[in-house]
């Protein structure tokens, strides 16, 4: 099978989007599949672009196997505003067309969303070449920049809404994790047969507990504590202000610590609040590789997420969450809709009202003063992870769908 996968964002750049599409090309790969990926050039989340690269027309590369095609993009710091973002995933829709043509013909396009503005783009690549698309949806486009307050003129709001049922219908298959998210698009008139679940995966193998943490903690002075600790993107969807609050209201707690470790559009936000509260019980630490973030999780008691409250994202599951359970450790969710309710299905964590510092401080003491019921929490997610969500499995039955699709 030859596929041509379309993603904005791939390594190095962290997330993920950027790590599913590559687990998925790597697999493919190694099971002597052809896989070509269009993607930009690495500037996410900062929008500065990487080291070693340089904005152009275009530049291959080859990873593990992986021929990577990176073409033009419009970059910008300011991926908070609608229409810097905009043009950000316009351009990126314009040159993964030409990228493509450079790949050859595919048997198979499969585009990862959001941004759905690469239903476009595959649409096009499909009739120039004669070849299906999948498309994968991990978040509702427009719903979320609607519900956000991004998009407010009614024209647009109309139009996109169009974009979306447009690229839906074209794609000869819809691939989701979410079942909110599945029924949202079958609701705008899409015919379910087109419709699968495929859940998020998580390789177990690789995020496994390890006793190998002991140096990490004593170079970032965060030995002898009870660690409360977020990894991950730093963006609005987050609200990790949320836990700055709360990390205020438990802060003559004298063993406890709260660590971040990551960066985004708001991470230095947060750094002036714990500042402005002269906070001492919280640490800022930089994106890590992830041969190195096994490490920080293997040493935390308790892994933390948030999102905040709106409506669409009910069908949520952050892919940090599969990370958390692989590592064997308690879970402290403040989320609502389907990801609360995998916590709650698979007993690995606590669930609390997200947006809200004191039922966060509650749920983390709840933890705090109960070592039985951390053990078991985590010894129910690294088993869940194991026997729901393992790579190897779940990558298996993609490969099918996508075989039967291609033949």
């Amino acid at each position: 099978m030859k596929i041509l996968i379309l993603s904005h964002t791939f390594p190095p750049e962290p997330g993920s989007a950027s790590a599913r599409m590559f687990e998925l090309a790597e697999y493919l790969v190694n099971r002597n599949h052809k896989v070509s990926v269009i993607t930009g050039f690495p500037n996410y989340p900062r929008g500065v672009i990487y080291q070693g690269y340089k904005n152009k027309l275009y530049q291959r590369e080859k990873i593990q196997g992986i021929n990577v095609t990176r073409t033009l993009v419009y970059i910008t710091t300011r991926r908070a505003k609608f229409l810097p973002r905009l043009l950000n995933y316009a351009s990126f829709m314009i040159s993964s067309v030409y990228g493509a043509l450079l790949a050859g013909k595919p048997q198979l396009i499969y585009i990862y969303s959001p941004p759905i503005f690469l239903g476009l783009s595959a649409y096009v690549i499909g009739k120039l070449f004669k070849s299906p698309f999948v498309i994968e949806v991990n978040d509702l486009w427009p719903e979320a920049p609607i519900a956000l307050g991004m998009i407010k003129n009614k024209y647009l709001i109309n139009l996109s809404k169009k974009l979306e049922k447009f690229i839906y219908k074209k794609a000869h298959k819809i691939f989701f994790y979410s079942h909110i998210m599945r029924r949202y698009v079958i609701n705008l008139g899409i015919n379910r047969g087109k419709t699968e679940i495929h859940p998020l995966w998580i390789d177990t193998e690789f995020f496994k507990p390890t006793n190998s943490n002991k140096r990490i903690l004593k170079q970032h002075q965060i030995d002898n504590k009870f660690i409360i600790m977020y990894a991950g993107n730093i963006g609005k969807a987050q609200g990790l202000e949320h836990l700055i609050d709360c990390a205020k209201l438990l802060h003559k707690i004298n063993k406890m610590e709260f660590v971040i470790i990551g960066d985004g559009i708001e991470r230095n936000e947060l750094i002036k609040k714990s500042e402005n509260y002269k906070l001492d019980n919280i640490k800022f630490i930089n994106q890590q590789p992830k041969e190195k973030i096994i490490k920080f999780l293997s040493a935390a008691d308790v892994l933390f997420l948030h999102l905040n409250k709106a409506p669409h994202r009910l069908g949520t599951i952050p892919a940090k969450i599969l990370t958390y359970m692989s590592m064997g450790k308690p879970i402290l969710a403040a989320l609502d809709g389907e990801a609360a309710e995998l916590i709650n299905n698979h007993q690995c964590g606590i669930k609390v009202e997200p947006e809200n510092p004191q039922a966060i401080a509650k749920g983390i003491l709840a933890l705090y003063k109960n070592e039985a019921l951390r053990n078991e929490l985590g010894e129910n997610a690294r088993h869940c992870a194991i026997y729901y969500y393992s790579k190897s499995k779940l990558l298996s039955e993609l490969e099918t769908s996508l075989q039967k699709l291609a033949n």
